[in-house]
């Protein structure tokens, strides 16, 4: 493992516990990405370590951009606030695809010592990725759809 990649996984926690409150908390009118990753992190809250360095780059990416927002939001006409949201929109959505599957592994096995908290954070998981009927952030890969020319 890397210095780099072992510094984030050490920071993860800290990092996890002081995101943003557009990382930790519900509210009316998010997207169903957005609530994806809330949910996987506060799974992923209960054993950061199995964060994988896809979802930890992701994470990175998403706080940059709520950076990016929350600079561009101090002024008053910015033209570019509506493309970076939707950036950030693309970054949840990436971001869902990496950690997600992280955090359904600690669910598939949560282990003899699991709390009723983590099962409840699992099913609240479970729940929202059933939600759209997508099997989004479960390694499914299904051959593309299409007519062919034969």
């Amino acid at each position: 493992m890397n210095i780099k990649l072992s510094l984030r996984l050490a920071a993860l926690p800290v990092a996890l516990l002081l995101a943003p409150a557009g990382l930790s908390t519900l509210a009316h009118g998010q997207s169903l990405a957005t609530q994806k990753v809330q949910r996987a992190m506060d799974v992923l809250r209960l054993k950061p370590d199995l964060a994988s360095k896809a979802c930890l780059d992701k994470l990175d990416d998403l706080h940059k951009m709520e950076k990016v927002i929350e600079e561009a939001g101090e002024s008053a006409h910015n033209p570019n606030l509506s493309l970076a949201h939707d950036v950030m929109e693309s970054d949840y959505e990436d971001a869902t695809e990496s950690c997600v599957p992280d955090a359904s592994k600690l669910c598939a096995k949560p282990g003899s010592l699991a709390s009723a908290n983590q099962k409840k954070l699992c099913d609240s998981l479970d729940a929202i990725m059933s939600v759209d009927g997508s099997d989004e952030g479960d390694e499914a890969v299904s051959a593309p759809q299409g007519t062919s020319s034969d």
